[in-house]
């Protein structure tokens, strides 16, 4: 039993240590957090109207967007420096870029016109994270994090 637990965790470790899937997994929990945010913001807070329902958009992905940023830095891109610096000069102004490209694309196209299309906000948000995601890891890879 003992040889069999070891073998399994030995193959996670070896699966968690690809970017790759270290930056699925965690985008999976960031994702997670904009949604439970959104959710919040629309339900708890009542922003049920088309217009609210953006603004409850932006809102979640701004608050979500630095989440994301630290959660990358630590366990995707870790062993660069955390010098103040580069962190806040360097590294968080371009992921913030980057993702503000994204984030543009979903906020004024991708939500409304899924928005219009009655689809549910969930599914929508999880296509614009999906979009964005693709978008942020190539540029994370070679630009903000590159070593």
């Amino acid at each position: 039993m003992t040889l069999k637990l070891l073998a399994a965790t030995s193959i996670l470790r070896k699966f968690f240590r690809n970017k790759i899937v270290r930056f699925l997994f965690c985008g999976g929990i960031t994702a997670a957090f904009n949604v439970i945010l959104i959710y919040i913001l629309i339900e708890g807070f009542g922003l049920n109207t088309p217009v609210l329902r953006n603004l409850a958009n932006v809102l979640a992905i701004e608050v979500s967007l630095i989440f994301t940023f630290f959660v990358y830095k630590i366990w995707v891109w870790s062993g660069g420096t955390w010098r103040l610096g580069v962190v806040l000069g360097k590294e968080l102004p371009l992921f913030h870029i980057s993702s503000g490209v994204a984030i543009s694309i979903r906020s004024f196209l991708i939500f409304p016109i899924l928005d219009w299309l009655n689809v549910h906000y969930t599914i929508n948000t999880l296509t614009g994270i999906l979009i964005g995601s693709i978008l942020n890891y190539f540029v994370c890879d070679k630009i903000i994090f590159k070593k």
